[in-house]
């Protein structure tokens, strides 16, 4: 007998599906709630059988639609799996365990654009956590204010930083998509972790399509008194690197690709492919939504980047967009800007300034209707 799992949230379902694709000699074999790594495919697991090489199967179990008798069977059935799964949700919930706030948050972290799958695994794992015998401290008299700094810790152990000065002396390239900031926050980090500290430095402005684009990272290597060098090709941006003099931090500032210039882009990729030691810094804008977040991270894929820089942190009153693509890339975040001025509201990111925003506003909310 072959078997098959069908993953749906209730086993009504999961049997309409069983009939259309495995027809009407489908057997149901068991069925359990699913385990948590496949919870967001269905609350419930349905396990279903269909015989191979002619084999009979019982007439009791198929799923035929046809017959009174037949559906009789199948009600019965199905009343009796409905009970032992209850039965088994009732003995693994303790009273007072806090299963209702842990959707309630599942469904703020969605609310907060956090990504519903990452939102349910994060929940999942605070409420595991929460039950768990040895962390009878953690349980106050409010579930919920403790289960939300569960959750605040597993994201707090899941985002990682790097140091600001981690790339003093190698080559740091800025990448990201058109109006990211990426000029900006380069010359933040060269006023604030280079300048300011007198190491060594020089900037290279790369764009082979766009006429003056240099002029305003030149403006800037000209105030902060540092070597410039505007490349309008790949080859000049290599006969540029090739003057780099020892424990000089090299910045290049590169064009911010729309999706239509990919070709552009493989060819800058192979370039930076080149550079010993290189840090890509991929800038995106932490105003974005989640889904246009994702898609550039993507997009800019290809660059291979070392870590993940947000600018824009000022013109959102959510972050969870960044919780969100920070925990889904598995990237290290070097910097928040928030914004324009040349160098202030530049900061060493950090996991606080993120958590600050997650439920704050949701409790005001809260507060304010109760």
């Amino acid at each position: 007998m072959k078997l098959k799992s069908y993953y749906a949230n209730s086993i009504d379902a999961a049997l309409r599906q069983a009939r259309e694709e495995l027809g009407p000699d489908a057997m149901l074999v068991e069925s359990h709630a699913a385990s948590a790594e496949a919870r967001y495919r269905g609350r419930f697991e349905v396990v279903f059988g269909i015989s191979e090489n002619g084999q009979e199967m019982p007439k009791a179990t198929r799923l035929a639609s046809g017959g009174r008798e037949d559906v009789a069977v199948e009600l019965k059935m199905l009343r009796s799996q409905i009970d032992e799964l209850r039965k088994m949700i009732q003995a693994t919930q303790p009273e007072g365990s806090g299963f209702p706030e842990v959707e309630e948050i599942c469904q703020e972290l969605i609310a907060a654009d956090i990504a519903p799958d990452i939102a349910a695994s994060l929940t999942e794992t605070a409420k595991t956590i929460w039950l768990n015998p040895g962390a009878a401290q953690l349980r106050p008299a409010a579930p919920k204010d403790s289960l939300r700094r569960i959750v605040e810790e597993c994201i707090r152990r899941g985002i990682e930083t790097v140091p600001a000065d981690a790339a003093a002396g190698n080559a740091i390239a800025f990448v990201g998509p058109p109006g990211a900031g990426k000029t900006t926050a380069l010359a933040k980090i060269a006023i604030k972790h280079l300048l300011a500290r007198r190491l060594p430095f020089r900037v290279i402005s790369v764009d082979c399509e766009r006429v003056g684009s240099h002029e305003r990272l030149r403006a800037y290597a000209g105030i902060m008194g540092a070597p410039f060098a505007a490349a309008d090709s790949i080859a000049e941006l290599l006969q540029a690197l090739n003057g780099r003099r020892d424990n000089e931090t090299i910045l290049i500032d590169t064009p911010g690709f729309s999706p239509a210039e990919a070709d552009s882009a493989r060819d800058l990729v192979r370039a930076l492919d080149r550079i010993e030691g290189l840090q890509v810094q991929l800038v995106l804008p932490a105003s974005m939504k989640r889904a246009d977040l994702s898609a550039c991270a993507s997009q800019f894929a290809p660059f291979k980047p070392s870590c993940l820089l947000f600018t824009k942190l000022d013109e959102t009153s959510s972050l969870g967009s960044v919780i969100s693509e920070a925990l889904r890339l598995a990237k290290p975040l070097s910097f928040f800007c928030a914004g324009q001025e040349v160098p202030e509201h530049l900061e060493n990111a950090g996991s606080e300034t993120l958590l600050s925003r997650l439920f704050e506003e949701r409790t005001a909310q809260a507060q304010s209707a109760a």
